[in-house]
C-alpha cells in the first residue's frame, strides 16, 4: 500500500498490540506452572529456570524455527552464555548504574505490558456477532469507492507548482514522476498507484480527487505528511469488499486492539497522574 498517500492506522494511545506467542510446551515437564520454576541448567551455582528456556524457545518458534532437539540445544547454550555475561556485568557493578537500572525496570515493565495486553485481548471470546459488527465498521470506514491515482511527490510546494505548470504546458505526468517523484513505490510506474479505498487515503488527497473525472489533474498541489503531491485521477470504481471470512485474522486483531484501547482509557480515567 502506498504509504505516502494512505492514512497511518494507529490507536489513540501509543500502546501497541502485543504479539501472541503460540502455546507450545518445552516438554511434558513444562505443562504445569510449578514445573516451570525448576532449574533447566545451572551456571556457576545460579539456576536458569525452565521458564526462561521456554520463553527463548517460543521466541525461536515464533521466528519459524521447529521445536527440535537442535533448537532446544541452541536455547540451552544461549541461556548459559547469557547467564555468564549477566554474571560478569553484576561482578563489575554494572547493575548499580542508574541508566542500567532504568533499562532493567523498563524491560520488566514491557514484559508486564505484553502479558496484560494479551490477557485483556483474550478476556472474552469473540463471537460471530462481534466479527460481523467489526466487519461492517471497517467497510463503513473504507467507503463505497476506490480511486487509482497518478502523482508526483516532492519536498517543496514551489517545486510542485513548477511541475504543475509543466503538465499544463503539455508535459506527461508519468515522465515527470519518473524523474522527480520521491515516492519509491510509484516512481517506477510513472506515479501510478494501486487502487485505494476512500478511507485509506489522506483527507486532503481524497478531497482533491473526489470531484475530478478520470484523466483530470488536481488544480493545485496537495500537501501531505510526506510532502507535496501533484496528483491526477487515473480511474475510479465501486469498492467490492472481500468476504468477511477471508478477513477473520484482521478482524480479530482489530477487536483485540479495541479491547486493549478501551481498557487503557478506563485506566487513565481512574489514574492519579501528577
Amino acid at each position: 500500500m502506498l504509504k505516502s498517500l494512505c492514512l497511518t492506522r494507529r490507536a489513540a494511545s501509543a500502546v501497541a498490540l502485543a504479539t501472541l506467542f503460540p502455546v507450545l510446551a518445552w516438554s511434558q515437564a513444562a505443562q504445569s506452572q510449578d514445573s516451570l520454576t525448576r532449574a533447566f541448567v545451572t551456571v556457576n551455582g545460579e539456576p536458569q529456570s525452565l521458564a526462561r528456556a521456554e520463553v527463548l524457545l517460543r521466541e525461536q518458534i515464533a521466528r519459524g524455527a521447529p521445536n527440535s532437539p537442535q533448537v532446544q540445544a541452541a536455547v540451552r547454550e544461549a541461556l548459559v552464555t547469557q547467564a555468564l555475561m549477566a554474571q560478569a556485568a553484576v561482578k563489575e557493578g554494572l547493575d548499580k548504574l542508574p541508566l542500567v537500572q532504568a533499562q532493567m525496570e523498563l524491560a520488566r515493565q514491557s514484559v508486564l505490558i505484553q502479558a496484560w495486553q494479551q490477557q485483556t485481548a483474550q478476556s472474552k471470546e469473540v463471537s460471530d456477532e462481534d466479527l460481523r459488527v467489526e466487519y461492517e465498521r471497517q467497510l463503513k470506514l473504507l467507503g463505497p469507492k476506490q480511486y487509482r491515482l497518478r502523482h508526483i511527490l516532492v519536498n517543496e510546494e514551489d517545486t510542485a507548482k513548477l511541475l504543475l505548470e509543466r503538465l499544463r504546458s503539455g508535459g506527461k505526468l508519468a515522465d515527470l514522476a519518473g524523474e522527480y517523484s520521491r515516492d519509491d513505490a510509484t516512481r517506477g510506474t510513472g506515479g501510478l498507484t494501486d487502487w485505494l479505498a476512500q478511507g485509506e487515503m489522506q483527507p486532503a488527497l481524497l478531497k482533491a480527487v473526489d470531484s475530478l473525472k478520470a484523466g483530470q489533474l488536481a488544480p493545485a498541489p496537495v500537501r501531505g505528511p510526506a510532502g507535496w503531491h501533484v496528483v491526477a485521477l487515473e480511474d475510479e470504481r465501486a469498492f467490492t469488499p472481500p468476504a468477511r471470512d477471508t478477513l477473520r485474522p484482521q478482524l480479530l486483531r482489530a477487536i483485540a486492539q479495541q479491547r486493549i484501547q478501551s481498557a487503557v482509557e478506563q485506566l487513565r480515567q481512574t489514574a492519579k497522574v501528577e
